[in-house]
């Protein structure tokens, strides 16, 4: 018999193929700036985009602008703008609705810390904390103790953990509620800025895990701007390369970011005239000579940000003789690039010119996607678990350690298409941006495919087009905080809005008491062709603490078994996923043999049902004799706390609510097995693709 128990009576669900149901205190802004008289003021003043309601209530009210036909090929241009060295919870980790310091769905340690709980040397506990210092921390190759991230304070020191808040950052934290982050986006290696940048150039590292001889013109793989070539597709590197090479410190320079200079085929010195060429040339187009004259002068002056970013200001203007082309690499000066030991409002300054001169041309600023990144987190903590490949994926290791993913960087999304505060939590990653060029190089009839990014990484990470709506534009100007003076001023909404997404991993538990067993079986339903996600096992007592990473996919399900007769019969173990997954199991599992006549016996059967409200559809079972009396509160999110009496060989079922498709219960049973569930995650609130 089956009781029915609903916290939403009308769910408006529906049946998808797989037969499941489916529906501190303030901080001066002048902080260590001696030169108090720069200012670059806001961008140029404008509606600032409004919070917009449900999906029904934005077709009803919404009107596309004049010149747009709501699909991707309102998109003219893309500028790409990867900055140094910084993580997203050092960055952004205090934005309102992001997974951030408020973040509930945390790794958790067997001591009964989380990850926000890291422990020195002495085993004292260190928690992230608040700074206004400029400071670098370890970034070399590193494993993060097996994947285990538990080791950061002992490895890197306790600033480490220290971030930012608004008050200090109010350029980047206006900036960010206004247009789409993207809080689930990983650096692709876990170590130093040039592997990662060749990540984000050609989809791959070669292997390589070092900054070792860069600049060198040696390697011979396929780069995204030779394959962008070959399709017709114009690209540009806009870098400085005055006096000094691409070393050169200071403001001047690019820094060695530039790493088309990496690659024979970007070699000037062995280049052909039409290589050369002006406006068509492909070591002109990559700027990739090391001297090309004196770039003045070397301070931090607007005399300078207009001289380093002389050929993109030219660029933008009408009538140029070498216009904006459709994807452009914008590469900084050492102390415009953010790198620790560089402070962050000169970078702010410096990205604040790219997009005041990308706005300086409505038709350029209304069809452009610009995105903002980072290339590695420089040793800063994230508490977040990046993906992490099972032993043996082909491409993604190096010796036993996998390349990455490497801890979350930011990332912003700044176009039409992305305007109004909206959290983008798909996986992405730096060859996500390789992948939306692909996506974008096949609408445009110009394809091309990236051969070097790995089957793995291709399956895990998205191609953004998740996080942008290009069904609903909103050109136009926004104003933003002066990056020197200004206060974050009110953001369209109080927390960033989710973008929905069109798939959802999930985990079950079964048991099978005569052999002893239990077992996660781990799913995804819904997605593109090829999707996957990582699921990552951690046991929570009983065995040693560890990493066991899964690659679920639809088309490929996974499976975690727990042989309790080890254990006396005892499990607990956790399984973490991104964008808050997480399912969680202790219990102790009786032998058959066991006398239940005097005794509940607790199964649940969750179903995630997708729908206008989608729902946690928790079938509460009763296997034995003895009436079981459940306890279903909510750790985070809508539900409250519900208590539920089922009596023996009966059964009920409580539809747990959600907020945005989220969800986070916690399930206990009145047994003396110490029986406990937690289901957390997002059930997917968009048709597949």
């Amino acid at each position: 018999m089956t009781l029915q128990i609903s916290e939403n009576p009308c769910p408006d669900t529906d049946a998808d193929d797989t037969g499941e149901l489916t529906n501190e205190m303030r901080i001066s802004r002048r902080r260590m700036l001696q030169t108090a008289a720069v200012s670059l003021g806001a961008l140029a003043a404008g509606p600032v985009a409004e919070a917009v309601g449900g999906a029904r209530a934005e077709a009803a009210e919404y009107r596309l602008p004049k010149g747009f036909k709501g699909d991707i090929s309102d998109l003219k241009h893309v500028v790409i703008l990867m900055q140094e060295n910084r993580s997203f919870d050092h960055y952004l980790g205090q934005l309102k609705g992001v997974r951030g310091h408020d973040d509930k769905q945390v790794l958790r340690f067997q001591d009964g810390t989380n990850v926000f709980q890291q422990r020195d040397a002495t085993g004292a506990i260190v928690t992230p904390a608040v700074s206004t210092a400029t400071w670098s921390d370890k970034h070399n190759f590193y494993g993060a103790n097996g994947g285990r991230w538990d080791t950061w304070v002992r490895d890197k020191g306790d600033h480490c953990m220290w971030y930012y808040t608004p008050d200090y950052m109010p350029w980047m934290y206006s900036l960010a509620s206004q247009y789409t982050v993207c809080d689930m986006n990983f650096c692709s290696l876990h170590g130093p800025t040039i592997p990662n940048r060749y990540y984000l150039m050609s989809g791959a590292a070669g292997g390589e895990t070092t900054n070792a001889g860069q600049n060198d013109y040696t390697r011979r793989w396929t780069t995204v701007p030779e394959q962008l070539q070959q399709a017709g597709i114009d690209w540009r590197v806009y870098s400085d390369n005055g006096v000094g090479g691409s070393l050169q410190s200071g403001y001047v320079g690019e820094y060695g970011c530039n790493v088309t200079n990496s690659f024979a085929a970007f070699d000037p010195r062995t280049a052909d005239p039409a290589e050369l060429e002006p406006g068509t040339g492909r070591v002109w187009k990559a700027n990739s000579f090391l001297y090309a004259g004196a770039t003045t002068p070397n301070d931090d002056s607007d005399a300078n940000l207009d001289a380093v970013l002389r050929d993109l200001i030219a660029a933008c203007e009408p009538g140029a003789e070498h216009p904006l082309p459709e994807v452009s690499w914008v590469v900084m000066p050492a102390a415009w690039s953010e790198h620790p030991g560089f402070d962050t409002v000169h970078g702010e300054r410096y990205m604040n010119k790219v997009l005041k001169t990308l706005q300086s041309n409505e038709d350029i600023w209304n069809h452009t996607l610009v995105i903002i990144t980072y290339d590695e987190n420089d040793g800063k903590f994230d508490h977040v678990l990046p993906p992490r490949p099972e032993a043996g994926t082909p491409g993604e290791f190096s010796g036993t350690t996998p390349y990455g993913f490497g801890p979350r960087v930011p990332m912003l999304l700044v176009s039409p298409w992305t305007r109004g505060g909206y959290v983008a939590s798909e996986v992405f990653d730096h060859t996500s941006t390789v992948k939306f060029l692909e996506t974008w190089a096949a609408h445009l009839g110009k394809p091309f495919t990236c051969p070097n990014i790995t089957p793995w990484r291709r399956s895990i990470a998205g191609d953004l087009t998740s996080a942008i709506d290009f069904a609903h534009p909103r050109p136009g100007p926004v104003v933003i905080a002066d990056p020197v003076t200004g206060t974050p001023p009110r953001p369209p909404r109080d927390r960033m809005e989710p973008r929905g997404l069109s798939f959802h991993p999930h985990a079950v538990l079964t048991e099978d008491r005569a052999a002893g067993t239990v077992t996660a079986a781990m799913t995804l339903t819904g997605g593109p062709e090829g999707k996957a996600v990582s699921l990552q096992v951690f046991p929570d007592r009983y065995l040693p603490f560890e990493n066991i990473p899964h690659t679920v996919s639809a088309a490929a399900p996974r499976s975690y078994t727990w042989d309790t007769t080890a254990t006396d019969g005892r499990y607990a173990f956790s399984v973490y996923g991104p964008d808050g997954f997480l399912r969680s199991f202790a219990g102790q599992l009786l032998p058959e043999d066991a006398d239940t006549r005097h005794i509940g016996l607790p199964r649940v059967e969750p179903r995630l049902v997708r729908g206008w409200r989608p729902v946690v559809r928790l079938a509460l079972h009763n296997d034995g004799r003895h009436p079981v009396r459940y306890t279903l509160e909510a750790n985070d999110y809508a539900g409250g706390t519900r208590k539920v009496t089922v009596p023996g060989g009966h059964s009920a079922v409580v539809d747990w609510p959600t907020e945005h498709g989220y969800y986070d219960v916690v399930l206990t049973a009145d047994t003396s097995t110490g029986w406990t569930q937690r289901y957390a995650g997002r059930v997917a609130t968009v048709n597949d693709r």
